[in-house]
This record gives C-alpha cells, sequence and structure tokens, in this order.
C-alpha cells in the first residue's frame, strides 16, 4: 500500500489546501500522475502519485486543510487489491437510506438505546420504524408528533433525521443556507410557519449576528508572513522624486520603469541583493525584485528573477502573466522564490504616501505613492539588520538620480546600456 502525504512546498508551510481531486476511488493510476490539487501557503501546485496501482482511499475531502506529512489517499499497489469503483450517482431512494444507516452506526449512544429491548417496539401503529429517545427528545422539544416523522420510514431514526425534517418542513432553502452560515439554531424561530431567507436575515440584522468565515490557507499565510515581518528591526526613508520622465513616458506602466531602474540600483548596492541567515549573509549576483499583487480577497509577491538582464518589454510580459496567474489562483512556489527587494505600488490606486512591510526573505521594500505636479512619493523600508542608516541614504540618493536618467527610458536598442 502506497501512502501519499500532504507535501510541504514551501518552507513556511504547515498545512495545505485540497482543492480538487483529479482520480476517483478504484481508478487505475501510473507514477507521474496528477491526483489533486493542494493550494499552499503561496500557490496551487499539483499532487503526483509516485507508484503505480488503484487508488484506494481519499482522506481528505475537497475544501478541507490537513497538516505537512499527514496521510491525504492510500494507492493499492497490487491488482488484486483493486476497490470496488464507487458509483457517482445514486437514487433519491438509496440517499435516503444512506442517511438512515450512517446515522445510525454513527451514533453509537443511540443505536444503544434502541437495541434495548424496551424500546424495539413501534411507536403506534401508523409507525414502521424505531425512534431512538434522544431524537424523540429532540422532536418534543420542538413541538412535533415523532410519529409523523417515523411513519413512512423502515429505517430507524436518530436525532439528525428529526433535524432534517425541521430543516425541510419549516424552512426554506435559502433560509437553511443563512442558518448554517451565521451558525443560527432553529430553536430561536417559532415553527408554527415556513420561515423563509428575509425572516432569518431580520433576525441577524435586529441581534447584529456578525457572519462567521474561516480562515483560508492564503489568510493564515498571510498573517503569519506579515507576524514575521513585524519582528524584522525596521526603519522608513520618506522621499519624493522628480516624475518628469515617468509621466513623459506612458507607453510602460510606472510599475515597469521602477522595476527596471531599481534592479540597476541595487547592482550598485550589494546589501540590497543580500539575504540573511542564521550565521552568514548571502549576496545574490542579481537583483530579483518580488511585487505585491493581489485581489480582494488574496495577496502575492511574484519575482521578476534577474530584473537587471530584462528589457522594458519582457518585464512588461511577465508582468502581465503574473495578472493571468492572479486570475486564475495558478502561481507556484517558484514564482514566489530568489528575491531580495520588494515593491508595493498603491499610487495607481490613489494612495499619497504608505509604509509597506518587508517580503518575508527580502531586505527592503519601496512603497510607491501617487503623482503629484510632477514628483512621486516613495518610502523606503529597510531590514536594519542588513543595511544601515548611511547605506539607505545612498541606495535613495542613487534612485531619485536614476529616475531623472533619460538613458532609462531610450525606446532605441541600440543605445549601449548603462
Amino acid at each position: 500500500m502506497y501512502e501519499v502525504v500532504m507535501p510541504q512546498l514551501s518552507d513556511s508551510m504547515d498545512e495545505g489546501k485540497l482543492i480538487s481531486w483529479k482520480v476517483s476511488v478504484g481508478e487505475s493510476v501510473k507514477s507521474g500522475d496528477v491526483i489533486a490539487e493542494v493550494e499552499s501557503d503561496k500557490a496551487i501546485m499539483e499532487v503526483q502519485t509516485f507508484q503505480d496501482g488503484f487508488v484506494s482511499e481519499l482522506l481528505v475531502k475537497e475544501g478541507e486543510s490537513a497538516k505537512v506529512g499527514s496521510i491525504i489517499a492510500r494507492i493499492s499497489t497490487q491488482k488484486e487489491e483493486k476497490p470496488l469503483q464507487k458509483q457517482a450517482k445514486t437514487s433519491q431512494k438509496q440517499q435516503s437510506q444512506n442517511i438512515f444507516e450512517n446515522n445510525f452506526q454513527t451514533d453509537k449512544k443511540e443505536t444503544q438505546e434502541i437495541q434495548k429491548p424496551i424500546k424495539q417496539t413501534p411507536i403506534n401503529e401508523h409507525s414502521n420504524g424505531l425512534i431512538s429517545p434522544k431524537a424523540r427528545a429532540k422532536a418534543a422539544a420542538y413541538g412535533i408528533d415523532s410519529a409523523v416523522i417515523s411513519k413512512d420510514s423502515k429505517k430507524s431514526i436518530h436525532s439528525a433525521d428529526v433535524e432534517a425534517y425541521i430543516k425541510q418542513r419549516y424552512f426554506t432553502p435559502k433560509a437553511q443556507q443563512l442558518l448554517q452560515e451565521y451558525k443560527i439554531e432553529k430553536s430561536l424561530f417559532t415553527l408554527d410557519h415556513k420561515v423563509d431567507a428575509q425572516e432569518v436575515r431580520e433576525y441577524i440584522k435586529t441581534h447584529e449576528i456578525p457572519l462567521p468565515k474561516v480562515l483560508t490557507t492564503m489568510q493564515k499565510a498571510i498573517i503569519s508572513n506579515v507576524e514575521s515581518s513585524a519582528k524584522k528591526p525596521v526603519f522608513h526613508l520618506y522621499e519624493s522624486a522628480d516624475a518628469t520622465l515617468l509621466t513623459e513616458h506612458k507607453e510602460r506602466s510606472i510599475t515597469v520603469w521602477f522595476i527596471k531602474i531599481i534592479a540597476h540600483v541595487m547592482m550598485k548596492h550589494e546589501a540590497f541583493r543580500s539575504k540573511l541567515f542564521s550565521n552568514a549573509v548571502s549576496v545574490m549576483p542579481n537583483a530579483s525584485i518580488s511585487l505585491a499583487v493581489a485581489d480582494k480577497k488574496d495577496l502575492y509577491m511574484p519575482v521578476i528573477k534577474d530584473a537587471n538582464t530584462l528589457e522594458p518589454d519582457t518585464i512588461e510580459q511577465q508582468l502581465q502573466t503574473f495578472k493571468t496567474k492572479l486570475r486564475k489562483k495558478s502561481f507556484t512556489s517558484q514564482d514566489m522564490q530568489g528575491s531580495t527587494f520588494g515593491i508595493s505600488n498603491l499610487g495607481m490606486l490613489g494612495v499619497e504616501r504608505f509604509d509597506a512591510m518587508i517580503n518575508k526573505d527580502d531586505t527592503a521594500i519601496l512603497a510607491i505613492g501617487t503623482i503629484e505636479d510632477k514628483k512621486i512619493t516613495i518610502t523606503l523600508t529597510v531590514d536594519h539588520r542588513l543595511v544601515n542608516g548611511y547605506e539607505a541614504a545612498l541606495f535613495m540618493a542613487d534612485l531619485k538620480k536614476e529616475l531623472q536618467n533619460p538613458l532609462h527610458f531610450k525606446k532605441d536598442e541600440n543605445v549601449p546600456s548603462i
């Protein structure tokens, strides 16, 4: 038997979210086949099997999270172990029977009560099934005749069946959905009519009930990264730079020009190409820059690798690729690695000035604000363990100088590299 475990897709990953299964129980698989998609703290990745065989068990449901290293699936590696293929669909009658059977097997306490000789008599002449004491008490609490619930069933009735009956009888589907989302007890409503979604919404509004939401894997990762960044000893430099050339060369976005120019300046200042490890500092040979990209829910920091070697056209193409991956949630762990410096641009959204938090493994980050009167606000945040105030001031001075250098904005491909 081969066991597939939740992989660790990044150094900071503690758990992963099972996005989707690409196989089903009983299906034949070969080594290298993709069997699942998993969301890590940085990206959505494919999970492969490294053994031939048949899918024996899928242990994690889609949408659920599992700890790194925990078993998420089992592959039978011998043909004689092939499990029976589960049917994709069952009839309504079969589904109902399965509900009763599952409840009977899982609720051991109620099952034991039902099996006592004193309880093994029908409720009345109209009832074909048995009802547990717990289910009978629940029905009574709601003022419901338990015989009404059990008369059409040939299976034993448990408290879960009473709950299902109440939901179907007294709440519309949309009302049921709201009750589930807001974790509201059905007993809070008077069950003498069909409760609709509007009535539930009014209850939520009147009683100021908050909507509970489970943190996603990405949200947990963001929280972890922010907490890690907050522990760094940092300082900030607040400046305004001449934006004349930026406003004149609108054939590229401001972000493209900043990536190109920052990469050039980083090659002059090795501290901004450095990474701090436990007992050493590593200086990278090229300037790789992470860029904050986000939608309404998630934040990513994909990396423009070796940006000092790239032309504006190539940088712009990579930014377009980032936009596509953001929309499709298809960033990989490789997309997020290798940077030492970060950029966050909120100026495009009208933010005048702000502080940005340094990406987990980076040394510094530049926050880009709005342009006003041909001046652009920039805030440099640096890790004081690697960069002192003098080095940061020199970096900022060079950056401001290069933003006024027309050679960075030349369209002529024959212009020598600067």
